[in-house]
């Protein structure tokens, strides 16, 4: 259900002149226009990087305990001056000092290996070897890699450049986290000659799902060499995503990664690289491809790694439905016949898995064309009924159809949805059948096509928002795709397919929410029972965004305090699978104008 009418309810019930009160008509007044934000209210990045963005995001004096020998190692091939010097000065000028420099070079140029010789003796902390003869991104990197002495070693291509705080901001992590393996920051471009910053990537934190869609991880990369030395180097025959590989293997060794949520490398929009579009080499498209693969066997799941032909080097993993498997999907209803036709219609006639049944609990409908309706309904051994003639408690109405399911999945479906694709529920169980897995939610579409449901973000519009919300499904934003599966804190319960098993261990839907905020708080739930939940844009759906419950007046304000019990730990910012650099009061994804 939509967070933002609790607002509604709570401004209007709650007591004039109390605090809860004031809190929830501020809220009220902000969230009743959610719509796209004008474009002068929407911060670009060149103002954001010259306004906003912290000169010195950690202070350059202060003492840490741990200061370790951090090792960067870049494969140099040819590389001319007006790459490789800024690249050199944005390493001699870090803020933390203790670094070394690795640069291995396979330049087949005699001149340019000379020069590159040359600008490498500016600093003892530089370590050049020359190759002899060029070996490929792989083999000269992993040269490069025999040089570190660094507890910790980054990543760098030779036409790129670190942020003055990149190592700082490492070492700061590392202190505050000290047994993390694994460090990524966020990324921009920069133009060819280095003057214009472009393109900010601001990532999400820890996100497995993510990185099985896209190498979202990618620069500025920092690792423990123990972990090097326990998974070895980088793998031949993968050159254009030898990083992707090397981080799949990575993450396959340890699990303790952290997230750096600021720009730390900018990554240069030089002729020829992947940088720019991808289709300059479609050979990485493949090579990814080889490394998902590896990766999905390696971790022993039994799932099909399919390439997305319009999205070179994103992929799309998906998971096998164990055997028999049967899911149950719970609809509940009051009356609206239309609607309920429409969209049990679409289930049967468009789903490809069929080992499902459809839990249809009627909750105090009167009206004689629904029960002419469900009286067509009655033959179909697919279909069961069940009467709730109870005062409406959306979480009640659900936990009740979850008492006469009986399979080993359950979905809970607005009567307001109509299924698109045929592969919609076996994609959403495939997903819930992963043991690590929590709620798995789809991509959900208003009939305009634009995007109703990409994911929840806590602290959003000040409570619970929508993620890309009225965006078109191709959109590119600082913050990714749309078409990318990602873990998120929540997903709607307009349709949310969940393993049986998990729904009831944390006691199904809390019954003290009447209208609105459960499906938000079962997922959180879920979190802190250790399971990720899911964005999975492989399935979709249309939404029609309530119209089934008709007035919200006599919502409880309950609901609202309810979900401020559940919701405040994720708050102000907190949410992990978001970036604070990004604004909280814009669904469809803007910069942060402050960080007061």
């Amino acid at each position: 259900m939509r967070n933002g009418r609790l607002l509604h309810h709570a401004k209007r019930l709650l007591p004039p002149g109390t605090r809860r009160h004031r809190i929830a008509r501020k809220l009220y007044n902000k969230l009743r226009h959610r719509t796209i934000s004008p474009a002068s209210d929407v911060i670009t990045y060149a103002a954001w990087v010259k306004n906003c963005e912290p000169k010195v995001w950690v202070p350059a004096g202060r003492k840490y305990k741990r200061r370790p020998l951090i090792s960067v190692v870049v494969p140099t091939y040819n590389t001319p001056e007006k790459y490789l010097l800024p690249l050199i000065e944005s390493v001699r000028e870090q803020l933390y000092d203790r670094w070394q420099l690795c640069i291995a070079d396979g330049s087949t140029d005699a001149a340019r290996a000379a020069a590159i010789k040359a600008a490498c003796a500016a600093d003892d902390r530089i370590v050049y070897h020359a190759v002899g003869k060029n070996l490929g991104i792989v083999g000269n990197t992993n040269e490069a890699l025999q040089l570190a002495k660094g507890d910790f070693v980054g990543f760098l291509d030779h036409d790129d450049t670190l942020s003055p705080h990149a190592l700082l901001e490492v070492v700061d992590a590392l202190n505050k986290q000290p047994q993390t393996d694994i460090f990524y920051s966020d990324e921009d471009k920069i133009s060819d000659d280095g003057r214009v910053r472009s393109l900010p990537f601001f990532k999400p934190g820890w996100s497995p799902q993510l990185l099985e869609g896209v190498n979202y991880m990618t620069h500025f990369f920092v690792i423990r060499r123990s972990v090097i030395e326990a998974i070895g180097p980088l793998t031949a025959g993968y050159d254009g995503s030898q990083d992707f590989e090397f981080i799949l293997r990575a993450t396959d060794h340890t699990q303790a990664i952290v997230h750096i949520p600021k720009i730390l490398y900018h990554w240069r929009l030089a002729e020829g690289s992947t940088s720019g579009p991808i289709t300059n080499k479609n050979y990485a498209n493949d090579a990814g491809l080889k490394a998902l693969r590896d990766h999905i066997r390696r971790q022993g799941i039994k799932a099909t790694v399919l390439e997305r032909e319009d999205l070179p080097t994103n992929y799309h993993v998906r998971y096998d439905v164990p055997k028999d498997a049967k899911a149950s999907i719970i609809i509940p209803f009051k009356d609206k016949a239309d609607l309920l036709k429409a969209c049990v219609g679409s289930i049967l006639a468009k789903t490809t898995y069929k080992q499902y049944e459809i839990i249809l609990v009627s909750n105090n409908s009167t009206e004689q064309a629904t029960h002419d309706y469900l009286a067509t309904l009655k033959h179909n051994k697919k279909i069961t009924i069940v009467y709730h003639d109870q005062p409406f408690n959306y979480s009640q109405v659900n936990n009740v159809g979850r008492r006469h399911a009986t399979g080993d999945y359950l979905v809970l479906l607005n009567n307001d949805t109509e299924v698109i694709t045929g592969e919609w529920l076996g994609e959403l169980l495939g997903v819930a059948a992963q043991p690590w897995a929590g709620a798995v939610g789809p991509l959900l579409f208003y009939p305009t096509n634009k995007i109703q449901h990409a994911g929840v973000v806590l602290g959003m519009m000040s409570m619970a928002g929508h993620v890309f919300r009225m965006l078109p499904e191709d959109a590119i934003t600082p913050y990714g795709r749309p078409r990318w599966p990602r873990n998120c804190l929540a997903v709607t319960g307009a349709c949310l397919a969940v393993k049986a098993s998990k729904y009831d261990e944390v006691g199904g839907l809390d019954e003290q929410f009447v209208v609105a905020g459960q499906d938000v708080a079962f997922n959180i739930s879920l979190y802190e029972k250790g399971y990720r939940n899911v964005y999975w844009p492989f399935a979709k759906l249309y939404h029609y965004e309530s119209v089934s419950v008709g007035s919200y007046s006599k919502a409880p304000v309950g609901d609202y305090n309810h979900s401020l019990d559940y919701y405040r730990p994720y708050l102000n910012g907190r949410d992990p699978y978001f970036n604070p650099n990004l604004a909280l009061d814009n669904e469809q994804i803007a910069l942060r104008s402050s960080y007061e």
